[in-house]
């Protein structure tokens, strides 16, 4: 009987996916595995039904590679465009530490039996996620002791680079960039460590060292005060060095603090390396990050830090700070205020920055998911968010709370050489279709939000947008509903949700989408 029902399922689902092409959602694939391994049990008590994983982390490459990463420990792959996906979360066998980190080199499992603390993989939430390419990734868990694990084989081997196990550590959102290999981790809140854990030639009796990151600018911070956590890489994710503390990462008020709900509260907005042609150091370069962040607070707030690594030639200025060799200092720290609502649970859950300096945020309340008051705002020119405005009127805002946006290349030329069709349904005239008069342009990018509620889409850089309601698009997909995270390859939309949700949208179909 199990067969005769698995035999009808099975041809159903190929018939849908046909139909809707292989790579409408990825749920169809998690529940056919789960259904697989279920009725393949020996004995014949029912079995509670595994749920398929939340993701939150997305890293596009192109518009065949991507990685995915979410709540159950769970990592996933895909190098055709979503056609089949490779499990790669790390296992306790598959997983070791660092070798500079307290019982370097040991397995997960091996670490698990020797030390005091145990690291449970399979419960991490990895919200979010980084990739180089097709076989270099890191990630990064949000609590319940902080992981970032970085592979270099697809996921055959992970190792831990970096592991907190305070007791209110919490990471939101985790950037690098893809040429220089500069990035940062930003967190919430949480009160300074002053010391921290260095490895000695004997793993088992690791020594004690004052965190050289609690002076900043030749003073003693105040260590009842919180601050951001804040961790910094020059080499793509295999090590991490702890930011110096200072102003910058003083929260504004007593909640002011940043979401993870997609790994997107924290901006590159520049990268350089300059050469120091008197510089005689082995590592010749000063590498120079520029970073924005937001997230939510009374008033919530945007913040524009840079941080300038200091080379040989500046080592009178490393000790006038109290920096060690692998800290930047601080040059540029400026808060710029945001059109958002505050308060507990409010603020930007979101940003996207495009290539030319145009930048939307966008957020809300994700207990109030229907209230779009003060849940988005774009930067007013290419500024790169030293200005902010919200949208004018209330059928230009969002649809209600969104948690990730983001922004395609310029379209003109890319997915049509025409001018798109887009039509709306007029409640004046008898629900006949009206086409919206955006004025696109060759430099004119499209904008999608997405949240518990649905999705939305804006043709002027986030200055209106307009709900995507349930439809058939022009190439057979189903769009329906609302996901967590999105990102653009050339000529595709990514989207990924909740409960194994995934589509992979031609740009085509945006750009002669139904509103």
């Amino acid at each position: 009987m199990i067969i005769s029902y698995l035999h009808i399922f099975y041809r159903k689902v190929i018939h849908f996916s046909q139909k809707l092409h292989f790579y409408n959602t990825l749920t169809i694939i998690l529940f056919l595995n789960l259904c697989s391994t279920g009725f393949s049990q020996s004995n014949s008590t029912p079995t509670k039904p595994v749920k398929p994983s939340h993701f939150r982390g997305l890293a596009v490459l192109n518009d065949s590679i991507a990685w995915f990463s979410g709540s159950k420990g769970s990592v996933i792959r895909t190098t055709d465009g979503g056609r089949s996906f490779d499990t790669i979360s790390p296992q306790p066998s598959n997983t070791k530490l660092a070798q500079f980190l307290v019982y370097g080199n040991q397995t997960v499992e091996q670490y698990n039996q020797i030390s005091g603390s145990t690291i449970s993989l399979r419960r991490k939430d990895f919200r979010d996620i980084w990739a180089k390419n097709d076989k270099e990734a890191v990630i990064m868990s949000a609590g319940d002791s902080a992981l970032i694990l970085k592979t270099v084989d697809a996921g055959k081997s992970w190792t831990i680079v970096y592991l907190d196990f305070r007791k209110d550590i919490f990471l939101d959102a985790l950037e690098i960039d893809s040429k220089t290999g500069i990035g940062m981790i930003l967190g919430d809140p949480i009160l300074p460590e002053p010391i921290i854990v260095e490895v000695s030639s004997n793993v088992n009796k690791p020594h004690l060292k004052r965190n050289s990151a609690l002076k900043s600018n030749g003073t003693e911070p105040n260590i009842d005060q919180k601050y951001f956590a804040s961790l910094y890489t020059t080499d793509f994710g295999s090590s991490w060095n702890q930011l110096p503390i200072g102003e910058w990462n003083r929260p504004q008020d007593s909640i002011e603090s940043f979401f993870a709900a997609s790994g997107s509260s924290l901006v590159i907005i520049d990268c350089k390396v300059d050469a120091n042609r008197n510089d005689t150091s082995k590592t010749p370069l000063c590498k120079n990050l520029t970073v924005g962040f937001a997230g939510g607070g009374f008033h919530p707030c945007y913040h524009i830090v840079k941080f300038k690594q200091q080379s040989r030639r500046t080592k009178r200025q490393n000790i006038r700070f109290n920096l060690s060799a692998n800290q930047p200092r601080v040059s540029i720290n400026e808060i710029i205020p945001l059109p958002f609502t505050g308060g507990p649970g409010s603020g930007v859950y979101g940003m996207c920055l495009s290539e030319d300096g145009h930048m939307i945020a966008v957020g809300g309340n994700y207990t109030l998911p229907d209230s779009f008051r003060g849940a988005s705002a774009h930067t007013t020119a290419s500024n790169f968010g030293l200005k902010w405005a919200d949208v004018k009127t209330n059928q230009s805002h969002t649809g209600g709370y969104r948690s990730g946006v983001c922004f395609s290349g310029p379209i003109f030329g890319a997915a049509s050489q025409s001018k798109p069709n887009i039509t709306s349904k007029s409640e004046s005239t008898d629900s006949k279709d009206t086409t919206l008069n955006f004025h696109l342009t060759k430099d004119s990018r499209i904008a999608i939000c997405t949240g518990t509620n649905g999705s939305d889409i804006s043709f002027d850089f986030g200055k209106n947008w307009i709900k995507i309601p349930k439809q058939t698009l022009r190439s057979g997909l189903i769009f329906d509903g609302s996901f967590n995270a999105c990102a653009f390859s050339c000529n595709y939309l990514w989207m990924v949700g909740n409960s194994g949700k995934f589509q992979r949208i031609p740009i085509t179909d945006l750009m002669s989408i139904g509103l």
